[in-house]
């Protein structure tokens, strides 16, 4: 197998594909078409960029990204994507860095407007622990070298328990927390760090599978919005007029038929079908989907 073929099939080894085996006709066919066609390398380059593991819903700037994806397909070329995992927007920094400086207000015994009431009575072990969180939240900007350095040195200097459990391991609730940042709830997880330490307890920070999980509760719009970009996909896919102006906004960005594109458009709802799918099967849902066959 040559190694612009092998590319292709890996792929698809993506969201709801659990290896090769696991393959359906519409991947095969998508496949099929792939060869058939003699792929330009900007389409390869731009299927690349689909939503898979590492460009996922739960991404604060995944919509971004898939837009530009779709200007991606309408211009005939590949270029930059927001909304990969660890894309982590400035506002989001700063909201971090603020409510790290938050952390550290009540600590050290002064006025915590939006978390004080979460945090509860003061207490030295919630104290430290909560000097660790505000520690580790205002470095998180200058990068994970500094980010690190904090969550290592109170790994090694913690004197209460509750700071230990906060941020011993990559799986700890503060380290999960910073490295997940590029999730859409994670300003959720901070008010829910602040409630744990609030209770004296090893707070529940959800991220990735969890944090996808919770989007009816969190944020139902980003539901309305992946589906809503779906049924544009069919209904260009199907040549059939956009039925309102969002539609139309993504027909223009999508461009003009032809065979290179109508195979990019389909690998795209493809793509998005499958994330649909893992999504659905999270929230114990399944909903009927237009097959490419």
């Amino acid at each position: 197998m040559r190694i612009a073929e092998k590319r292709i099939l890996e792929w698809w080894e993506a969201p709801g594909v659990e290896g090769r085996e696991a393959f359906d006709e519409e991947i095969v066919y998508l496949n099929e078409r792939a060869e058939s066609l003699g792929l330009p390398r900007w389409a390869v380059r731009v299927r690349d960029l689909m939503p898979r593991w590492g460009f996922e819903p739960c991404s604060h700037r995944f919509f971004d990204g898939l837009e530009q994806v779709m200007a991606m397909i309408g211009a005939g070329k590949p270029g930059p994507r927001l909304g990969g995992c660890g894309d982590v927007p400035l506002a989001v920094h700063l909201r971090l860095h603020a409510l790290g400086r938050e952390f550290l207000a009540w600590a050290g015994g002064r006025e915590a407007r939006e978390l004080g009431p979460l945090l509860g009575a003061r207490t030295p072990a919630k104290a430290e622990a909560a000097r660790a969180v505000g520690e580790a939240l205002t470095a998180f900007g200058r990068g994970w070298v500094a980010t690190d350095a904090v969550l290592e040195a109170w790994a090694e200097r913690a004197a209460h328990p509750l700071t230990r459990r906060l941020l011993d391991g990559e799986e700890a609730p503060l380290p999960k927390l910073l490295r997940c940042a590029c999730a859409y709830n994670v300003l959720g997880n901070v008010r829910r760090l602040a409630q744990g330490l609030g209770a004296a307890q090893t707070p529940d920070i959800r991220v990735c599978q969890a944090a996808l999980a919770e989007l009816p509760q969190a944020a139902p719009e980003r539901l309305e919005q992946l589906w809503a970009v779906l049924q544009a996909l069919v209904r260009w896919l199907k040549r059939e007029p956009p039925q309102d102006t969002v539609q139309a906004h993504l027909y223009a960005l999508l461009g003009e038929h032809d065979p290179v594109r109508e195979w990019l458009v389909a690998s795209l709802y493809k793509s998005l079908k499958l994330w649909q799918v893992h999504i659905d099967r999270l929230l114990g849902q399944k909903r009927r989907l237009f097959s490419l066959i």
